[in-house]
């Protein structure tokens, strides 16, 4: 049995951080326990899931906390053993916890001890470093669905985060609401909401300057000469102005 130090970082601030030791032959659920006290998170019986992930932070096997959850090949937290999920040193987690309050943290294995390390009469898992705390922040109340409806398509970036918001798209995909060509063609906020994008932009006909000029009618008013500066041959006579007497 080996000793698992993880570092895990929140995802919009990876000021906030935790380093954990946990025993490879302990389970996710475990593991959720120790990530849910570190952090000073509120509530145990939540959805939440771990993904198993690759150097960009991309989830793939996802490792659930509520039977209720699994809806397909998803593991379950109290059956998984953290060891059968790591391959090797670096393996990288994502644990997302209580969509509702959207809250996302980077897990890295960064170092395997062996379990002499521990002493006599220490438990596993623990807390070995804590730095800075999440702000306390409320739940988005409603659905997604609500969201769409008081929330502008442009502003959803910054009610969800990356995942989410790609997870949205994708159910709206799955709906029929949007298309692939809608979102590729950046019609997407204007067929979600229903509003085209820009409405409210007043668009003013703009005339053409030499169109303008051509249609301008010479106004005798306007003849800066006066007929007395022109000789009888009708050119203008500045030498006689100039000269005269």
């Amino acid at each position: 049995m080996a000793i698992y130090k993880f570092k895990v970082v929140w995802e919009e601030n990876e000021e906030v951080e935790r380093y954990i030791l946990i025993k490879s032959n302990q389970t996710f659920e475990d593991f959720f326990n120790i990530l849910v006290e570190a952090f000073e998170l509120p509530n145990k019986n939540v959805t939440s899931s771990f993904f198993t992930s690759d150097d960009y932070w991309d989830k793939h096997t996802e490792i659930t906390l509520r039977p209720e959850d699994v809806q397909g090949d998803e593991k379950l937290m109290s059956k998984t053993k953290i060891a059968t999920q790591v391959e090797q040193v670096h393996q990288k987690f994502v644990f997302v916890y209580d969509p509702d309050l959207q809250l996302t943290f980077h897990i890295e294995l960064i170092k395997i001890e062996p379990d002499k390390i521990i002493s006599e009469g220490e438990t596993l898992p623990k807390i070995i470093s804590s730095k800075n705390k999440i702000p306390k922040r409320k739940k988005q109340k409603g659905s997604n669905q609500d969201l769409l409806t008081n929330t502008s398509a442009s502003s959803l970036a910054n009610t969800m985060n990356e995942d989410e918001l790609d997870q949205f798209i994708y159910s709206q995909l799955e709906n029929k609401k949007i298309t692939e060509e809608d979102i590729l063609s950046g019609k997407f906020e204007e067929v979600i909401s229903g509003t085209p994008a820009n409405q409210n932009i007043p668009v003013e006909p703009v005339e053409d300057e030499e169109d303008e000029a051509e249609d301008e009618i010479f106004d005798e008013k306007d003849n800066i000469f006066d007929d007395d500066e022109f000789n009888q041959n009708g050119y203008f006579d500045d030498y006689n102005d100039e000269y005269e007497n």
